[in-house]
């Protein structure tokens, strides 16, 4: 009886005895494109601990969301299936609505024995699930950290929250330094049974108010500007462009803060970088470091003006690609590149199999641990990014393509990296192996897309609103 079978034999009780069982910490940020150092997105950004666990990980290059915003996103993570099955495509959506059967991976965790613990944005800010976990801290603005972005409000509230400014406050004032004591006690702390540590970080995300140290270290002179084509969506279909991102981007360039929006991307991407340090710290000094699988991911992409777009909400390559990083003791030393397409539904079949917990049936996604063992093998994997019914993506190794209502994309990836050309503006230009790749990428698609409509979570009744929270099963934490 090999050691899957052992645990699927035992019961939680049992399970939570395991002494062998490894403990997860599960690192969530919002916002975070590949602009973290070995991740090769912008090297002015500055992110030494991100690589410090990176050099202990395998770093997964080519990780993609399955959808581009925060509910989708990580409602498909955390569930295990795709926003094209449950019709979750949507920050409005009422996630549950679209999947009111599943078992969350938190919650499957939960099940099997482990202690599961939680702070943070994991969901999206209104949905978080909390009677998944057993403790949770949940979100919760510092009134110094909102006291100090006062004079910034009327730019904020104008803006839909586009704007950024350095804030004259200590790290330990803000927000998500809340997390990082949290996530640090928890770690620091001897557990009678193994743990699953979910702690997630709201910077980047907009707005970009962060201590002003973080700011001092970039120069806006010395910013450098993203590649930028000015004709880039011009052989688009319409529907594939954010309207909001065209007016953020109209507002920046016109105001000349282009440079200046960058800077205070990369001042909160320092911020959150010093933060992951902090929890690192607190996992290494602590009695769980040889026996704690860490897994880091970014919820999604962010786009600084390519294309004339910002913020995320689009099917290219800035928006769908996010950093992913596994460090898991045992399995591989880490500290090396996966170049092999994975998606965001895998992650919950790879925790299972890392943690010698039973398969589950129905999910989307499949284990990643083959490639954690060799991040060099042959893998046919593809990232297929949902933005509704009838705007949906697909990206292997060497290409993209993207459907819509009104019509197609196809990027060659490898000879256009900035996916400036679409090949399918033109169909009778296509070469016939561009046709070729195009069908056969086509068919790997879903067969069909969820078109449930989903009930707003923010005009749903007070009490229908608690119900879909939870409550943790052992309460919330303080502090």
């Amino acid at each position: 009886m090999n050691r899957r079978q052992f645990v699927a034999s035992l019961g939680a009780t049992a399970f939570a005895q395991n002494k062998k069982a490894p403990n997860v910490l599960f690192i969530a940020v919002d916002d975070l494109n590949d602009w973290v150092e070995n991740f090769g997105g912008n090297p002015q950004s500055v992110t030494p601990n991100m690589a410090r666990l990176g050099a202990r990980a395998i770093r997964f290059q080519r990780a993609y969301c399955n959808a581009p915003m925060c509910n989708p996103s990580r409602a498909s993570l955390m569930t295990g299936l795709r926003p094209t099955t449950t019709g979750v495509y949507n920050n409005s959506d009422t996630w549950r609505d679209g999947a009111p059967d599943a078992v969350t991976l938190p919650e499957y965790f939960m099940n099997h024995g482990y202690r599961v613990l939680g702070c943070g944005k994991l969901y999206h800010n209104s949905q978080p699930d909390y009677h998944a976990f057993h403790e949770y801290l949940p979100e919760s603005h510092p009134a110094a950290e909102a006291k100090a972005e006062e004079s910034h409000t009327p730019a904020k509230s104008a803006q839909s929250h586009f704007d950024w400014g350095p804030l004259d406050l200590a790290d330990e004032e803000m927000e998500d330094y809340r997390y990082v004591r949290y996530t640090a006690d928890v770690l620091g702390k001897k557990h009678a049974q193994p743990f699953f540590m979910a702690c997630g970080f709201k910077k980047p995300h907009l707005p970009w108010y962060v201590p002003r140290a973080y700011f001092d270290k970039f120069k806006e002179s010395d910013v450098k500007l993203p590649p930028y084509l000015e004709n880039d969506l011009d052989d688009v279909p319409k529907s594939a462009i954010l309207q909001g991102g065209l007016r953020d981007h109209a507002r920046v360039t016109k105001n000349d803060e282009w440079r200046a929006a960058i800077r205070g991307y990369l001042a909160a991407i320092n911020f959150c970088d010093a933060n992951v340090g902090r929890v690192l710290d607190a996992l290494d000094k602590g009695p769980n470091a040889r026996d704690t699988i860490v897994v880091f991911w970014g919820d999604h992409g962010w786009q600084l003006g390519e294309k004339n777009q910002w913020r995320k909400f689009t099917l290219w390559e800035r928006s769908c690609r996010a950093p992913l990083m596994i460090s898991a003791p045992g399995v591989n030393a880490g500290g090396a590149d996966c170049l092999r397409v994975v998606e965001f539904v895998d992650l919950y079949p790879t925790m299972l199999d890392l943690c010698g917990l039973p398969a589950k049936a129905g999910l989307a996604g499949k284990s990643l641990v083959p490639l954690l063992k060799d991040p060099k093998r042959a893998w046919d994997g593809a990232g297929i990014t949902s933005d509704g019914p009838d705007k949906i993506t697909i990206r292997t190794e060497g290409w993209r393509y993207g459907r819509f209502s009104d019509g197609e994309e196809l990027y060659d990836e490898r000879a256009d990296p900035h996916e400036w050309k679409n090949l399918a503006h033109r169909p009778e230009t296509m070469t016939a192996e561009q046709k070729k790749v195009r069908n056969q990428l086509a068919t790997r698609l879903p067969k069909s897309e969820s078109r449930k409509k989903l009930r707003p979570f923010e005009q749903l009744p007070k009490e229908e609103k608690d119900k879909v929270k939870g409550k943790p099963r052992e309460g919330f934490a303080k502090g």
